[in-house]
C-alpha cells in the first residue's frame, strides 16, 4: 500500500514546517535588514515545500481511497455504509375513469430453443479425521465400500440429506466414478452450496 510513503510524506511537511519556523523566529530577530530578508525568504521556501508535503500526502490518501473503492465496490467489506431509513410516504389512491390499455403479453417464438436449467455441481473435501479417512457406504450407516482418504474430494449428489445412526449422511459420487453415503460432520462443504 501506499502508507509508508503518505507517512513520509507528513513527517517531512512537519520536519519542513518546523524549518521554516525557525527561520522566520532567526529572521525576526537579525538587525541587519538584507539578511533578515534572505532568512524570511529561505523560510516562505521551506513553508511552501511544507504545504507542498502535506498537499501530496491527502492526495495519495485520498487515491488508495478511491482504489479501495473500486476494488471492493459500494457495498464491500472495506467500506461500511450506514443507511438511515427515509421516512416513507403514505401512498394515495388514484382513480381513474379510464381503464389502462392492455399490454400484449409476448408469443414465445417456436424456433427458439428453450433454455434448461443448468444444475449447480457442489464438491466437498473429507477433513477432519485424523488421518483415518472416511467410509463410504451403500446406504446411510450401510454397508461399507471403501474408505476414502483424508482430503480427496467428492461430488454432492442433489438427494436430500439423511439422520441415521447419530449422523446427517450425504449422497456423493466419488471422482472414480462410484457413489455412496458420507457422514457431512466429516465433509468441509464448497461455495456455492454451503
Amino acid at each position: 500500500m501506499l502508507f509508508p510513503v503518505i507517512v513520509f510524506l507528513t513527517v517531512g511537511g512537519v520536519v519542513a514546517a518546523i524549518a521554516s519556523y525557525r527561520g522566520i523566529r532567526r529572521g525576526g530577530a537579525r538587525f541587519y535588514t538584507l539578511e533578515r530578508e534572505a532568512m524570511l525568504r529561505r523560510a516562505g521556501y521551506t513553508l511552501l515545500s511544507s504545504l507542498l508535503f502535506f498537499v501530496a500526502a491527502i492526495g495519495l490518501l485520498l487515491y488508495e481511497r478511491q482504489q479501495l473503492a473500486l476494488i471492493d465496490g459500494p457495498n464491500g467489506p472495506a467500506a461500511e455504509v450506514v443507511v438511515e431509513a427515509a421516512p416513507t410516504a403514505t401512498p394515495t389512491l388514484a382513480f381513474e375513469s379510464v381503464p389502462p390499455p392492455e399490454t400484449p403479453t409476448p408469443t414465445p417464438d417456436p424456433d427458439q430453443p428453450t433454455p434448461t436449467p443448468t444444475s449447480v455441481i457442489c464438491r466437498a473435501q473429507i477433513t477432519d479425521t485424523g488421518g483415518n479417512g472416511l467410509t463410504l457406504r451403500t446406504a446411510p450407516g450401510g454397508e461399507e465400500i471403501t474408505v476414502l482418504p483424508e482430503g480427496s474430494l467428492v461430488t454432492l449428489l442433489e438427494d436430500e440429506p439423511v439422520s441415521a445412526g447419530g449422523f446427517t449422511w450425504r449422497s456423493v459420487r466419488v471422482t472414480g466414478g462410484g457413489e455412496g453415503w458420507l457422514a457431512q460432520e466429516f465433509l468441509t462443504i464448497g461455495s456455492p452450496c454451503d
